[in-house]
């Protein structure tokens, strides 16, 4: 029923497919990815000082901006976008990683996070779950960038729901439509 490897978080099945960036079918993500390979140049990773808020509007709210520390290694949630706030991840804002709670998520989030900082390769993924009885398909990109050097400084994370992708599973008691939700 899921792609790729199969994950749970607390009582939902969470299905996992690598994708390759120019691959993905979301049109912001495309969009996103595009705009980090140009401003990215040459260098081996785009600087910070190069994401411009204006340029970004397209998916402003679905972005999650995430600071790597260092010593340990960690993350902090810096910025989170409006629409996954509203999605669930309220409250995360200015948290670190080790801090987020269901630990499944913290987990799998986690081991994506550690893997674009130690090969500072963008990530993306096409996520499956059941949210409310509902199979909701979301893709999501991870861009590492650079505040002065060649080491990965920060995350942003995009998230885009898939239209027409969220379906009801029928015949389940209660099961609820995202027009019924």
């Amino acid at each position: 029923m899921w792609l790729g490897e199969s994950a749970t978080t607390g009582s939902d099945d969470v299905g996992i497919a690598a994708l390759s960036p120019d691959l993905v079918n979301s049109d912001r993500l495309s969009r996103l990815f595009r705009f980090w390979k140009e401003i990215r140049g040459k260098q081996t990773l785009p600087r910070w000082a190069d994401f411009s808020p204006e340029r970004l509007g397209f998916i402003l709210g679905q972005i999650t901006v995430v600071d790597v520390l260092r010593d340990p290694l960690n993350f902090r949630y810096r910025l989170i976008g409006t629409r996954i706030d509203e999605a669930g991840r309220r409250g995360d804002q200015g948290k670190t990683l080790d801090q987020v709670e269901p630990a499944s998520y913290r987990d799998m989030i986690g081991q994506t996070f550690r893997q674009v900082v130690e090969f500072g390769q963008p990530l993306c993924h096409h996520i499956s779950y059941v949210h409310h009885q509902n199979l909701v398909s979301v893709e999501q990109l991870i861009l590492p960038v650079s505040r002065t050097g060649p080491e990965v400084e920060v995350l942003v994370e995009a998230l885009d729901w898939l239209p027409g992708v969220q379906h009801d599973l029928k015949g389940i008691a209660g099961a609820r439509t995202p027009a019924t939700a």
